[in-house]
């Protein structure tokens, strides 16, 4: 994979309102938070792999979640389960009309 390509920044354009990006970097989260916030996303909620952990999620509704393509490269299979069971909680927006 080449850096600077642009995955990233399309994954972000695309994510659904109010989305969780995962982030592969666990221990510095604000790269990200600042490409989000170049990109007029700062709706996003920037977290890193470890919010994968049931505990952060189970009680969540979420409007979508967005696996960073080099996240998804570095992810084990536990990772993918809580991944899978993640997207559960996932939600459409209420539409009126």
């Amino acid at each position: 994979m080449i850096r600077g390509s642009g995955r990233t920044s399309q994954q972000i354009k695309d994510a659904p309102q109010r989305a969780v990006f995962v982030w592969p970097v666990c221990g510095s989260l604000q790269y990200a938070k600042d490409l989000a916030r170049h990109l007029g996303r700062e709706d996003l909620k920037i977290v890193s792999l470890y919010w994968l952990e049931p505990r952060h999620w189970h009680a969540c509704e979420l409007s979508g979640i967005v696996l960073d393509h080099a996240s998804s490269e570095r992810m084990n299979e536990r990772e993918w389960y809580w991944y899978h069971q993640a997207q559960t909680r996932i939600r459409a927006p209420l539409t009126i009309g």
